[in-house]
């Protein structure tokens, strides 16, 4: 069984169908999985929700999900996050909040892989590095000792890990296989929020069969999706980097002030 892997696709439907045409043509059989957030930061979010759900994508909840709901709080958030999750809520269709609500935090494909956002308890836990991973990992293998690969998105960084091979992020157009007798972690990158430079949607495609987990880069055209995020007033970037030198005291103003002026709740007008 192949199966496709996405996530973070955050309102950038430009992103997403570059991608899913990419699987078309590279795995046209492969089952896609989503591993959350489908909106937040883009200006496309039901056109997103509709892509999931005429194709029957299974997908997990993420924690711009969770903001856009009113279920989770801003206070981990930068100004750009916050106020496209103000936005969302107010510009998405009742029965795309609906879907959105119905989102389960985490899901088996097969009964081998396992689909969270962050991890299995919290859609907002970073994987970035090799401690993490074996403590998410930990977590799966105590509660489900049946599965053998947990699939996360989060941090926007496609990324690899087994015991064998360690934590490591995973290069576009590369290949890994994974190991039969461990527990392992994939993260597919994300499709409509980069953060590395290069404005492109990612995705993996893993092959249960042989162990296969391939990682790939399609471009597309984000110059379309940021002239949609000026013309609708949000931060017209699908590339958002740490801020760096003055830039950090810029955001973090930004920052404080939207939380003040939203109360933490996507929900006020």
């Amino acid at each position: 069984m192949k199966l496709a892997l996405i996530s973070d696709i955050h309102g950038n439907i430009e992103a997403l169908d570059a991608v899913l045409a990419d699987i078309d043509r590279r795995a046209p059989r492969a089952t896609i999985v989503c591993a959350g957030d489908v909106v937040g930061y883009g200006p496309d979010p039901g056109e997103c929700i509709q892509r999931l759900r005429s194709r029957a994508i299974p997908t997990v909840m993420g924690n711009h999900d969770e903001m856009v709901l009113g279920r989770r709080d801003f206070s981990r958030c930068v100004y750009a996050g916050i106020i496209a999750a103000r936005w969302t809520r107010q510009h998405v269709a009742e029965d795309d909040l609906q879907f959105l609500q119905g989102l389960p935090a985490f899901v088996h494909v097969t009964p081998e892989v396992l689909v969270c956002h962050g991890t299995v308890d919290d859609a907002d836990r970073y994987i970035s590095d090799t401690e993490s991973a074996v403590s998410a990992l930990e977590l799966v293998r105590r509660r489900f000792p049946k599965s053998s690969v947990m699939v996360c998105g989060h941090t926007h960084h496609a990324a690899v890990y087994s015991k064998e091979f360690g934590f490591g992020h995973a290069e576009t157009e590369s290949e890994f296989t994974l190991p039969h007798d461990s527990l392992c972690l994939i993260n597919p990158g994300a499709v409509g929020q980069s953060r590395d430079g290069k404005s492109m949607a990612r995705y993996a495609v893993l092959d249960m069969e042989t162990r296969q987990a391939g990682f790939f880069g399609v471009r597309y055209d984000h110059a379309a999706t940021i002239d949609k995020l000026r013309r609708a007033g949000l931060v017209p970037l699908i590339d958002l980097q740490r801020p760096v030198g003055l830039a950090r005291y810029a955001e973090a103003a930004r920052k404080r002030w939207a939380r003040f002026r939203y109360k933490s709740n996507p929900r006020i007008s």
